[in-house]
């Protein structure tokens, strides 16, 4: 065999082996450019959510669009006929947050380390839980099927859409897109278990996308403040069984080192 042909198979082989680490590196690259780009916070981002909370709260108030409340909610209940409640809204909604962590420890690179990932998951649903609940203890709005006055806004949508748009912040466009569905059909499973209005899921969806992003404008802050700006090697959970003498019960201890 010619030397001109051995150096052809050497190049060959060596270009095989590096073209995945390069995609690597320059999955890399884009994942931490993604991460800084999060944290930034632009006035523009405010659009999207503040307008479907506006969208959502005109219900209260405005009679065209309670009108449609309740004109979705006959409808719904028509769909929904003598059939049972559907209980997979009460699931469904962590799924996008469930696939977030599943990436993550499966080694898909979004530019966060677990010690991030949690503190933008702590923040975010922080503010989501502050919203949600501090607007339906003044909003005071009965739910469709009148079980109480905490209908506005929905909290299992809130829940699932802050997780969809993690999901898409973390991983771009098309993981986002599978979230936004499971968000979607949370909302969609609210609506037909006749547990919210229409007004409610919209509102809720705003506020969930806000929270999310109120996660990642904190967060260089949260760091400073925290005194975590070094990077840390590695980031550790344990778990260590108890035993009360006083009360003879079993339980659990667990620490989180990072």
């Amino acid at each position: 065999m010619k030397i001109a042909s051995i150096s052809n198979i050497i190049l060959a082989l060596i270009l095989l082996i590096s073209a995945p680490l390069q995609a690597a590196e320059k999955s890399d690259s884009i994942a931490q450019q993604r991460a800084i780009n999060n944290t930034k916070f632009k006035p523009k981002q405010l659009i999207l959510p503040a307008a479907l909370i506006a969208v959502g709260a005109s219900s209260l108030f405005l009679a065209p669009m309670e009108e449609l409340d309740h004109s979705l909610n006959r409808s719904f209940q028509e769909l929904r006929g003598k059939h049972n409640r559907i209980q997979l809204d009460e699931y469904l909604r962590f799924a996008p947050l469930a696939a977030n962590y599943v990436l993550h420890f499966s080694g898909v690179k979004s530019g966060y380390n677990t010690r991030d990932q949690l503190l933008l998951t702590a923040t975010s649903y922080a503010a989501m839980y502050a919203l949600t609940q501090g607007l339906k203890h003044t909003v005071d709005k009965t739910r469709p099927d009148g079980s109480d006055n905490h209908s506005f806004p929905s909290g299992h949508v809130a829940t699932a859409f802050l997780s969809a748009e993690q999901l898409r912040m973390n991983y771009g466009t098309w993981w986002g897109v599978a979230g936004y569905t499971f968000a979607t059909g949370t909302a969609f499973l609210r609506l037909y278990n006749n547990r919210h209005w229409f007004g409610d899921v919209i509102g809720a969806a705003g506020i969930g996308i806000l929270s999310a992003r109120i996660g990642y404008w904190l967060l260089p802050l949260e760091k400073k403040i925290l005194g975590l700006n070094k990077e840390q090697a590695n980031t550790s959970f344990f778990a260590f069984p108890s035993y009360n003498n006083l009360t003879k019960s079993y339980g659990i201890a667990l620490a989180l080192q990072f």
